[in-house]
């Protein structure tokens, strides 16, 4: 059994605590700009579920907000990590690592993008999210 990612959530800002995820602005799928180009604070929350067999092991995750159609990358971060097994932990539970990934990203015109997790190689998860002009009144 392989990782497998549990959540991967769009949000203003957000990190990783004492094993808890703390997140504000959670679940968003737009951001509008009043003008191109633009600058935008964004975070990636993500939660990967760890089974027994693959703790005590090196595993890598990559986070990439990219267009839809590959042309541009907002923001590429990668990383490992190796998840334990606590005493007292019944043989089999599975674990969850959960990662909080915050960047400021340049925005060049309206777009349809993605933001992806790959785990160790593969794309695991993807959520798509929208740029959009504002309209000024």
């Amino acid at each position: 059994m392989a990782l497998e990612p549990d959540f991967l959530i769009l949000c203003d800002s957000a990190q990783v605590q004492g094993e808890k995820l703390y997140m504000l602005g959670g679940g968003w799928s737009q951001i509008w700009v009043k003008q191109f180009p633009a600058q935008h604070q964004m975070a990636i929350a993500a939660g990967i579920l760890v089974p027994w067999l693959e703790t005590n092991a090196r595993h890598s995750f990559r986070i990439v907000v990219r267009t839809d159609n590959a042309t541009a990358t907002f923001g590429d971060v990668h990383g490992e990590f190796e998840q334990g097994r606590p005493p007292g932990l019944p043989a089999g539970a599975t674990q969850r690592v959960m990662v909080a990934v915050n960047m400021n990203i340049r925005i060049e015109e309206p777009c349809e993008a993605v933001a992806e997790l790959s785990l160790d190689g593969e794309v695991a998860r993807a959520v798509p999210f929208r740029v959009v002009q504002a309209t000024v009144r």
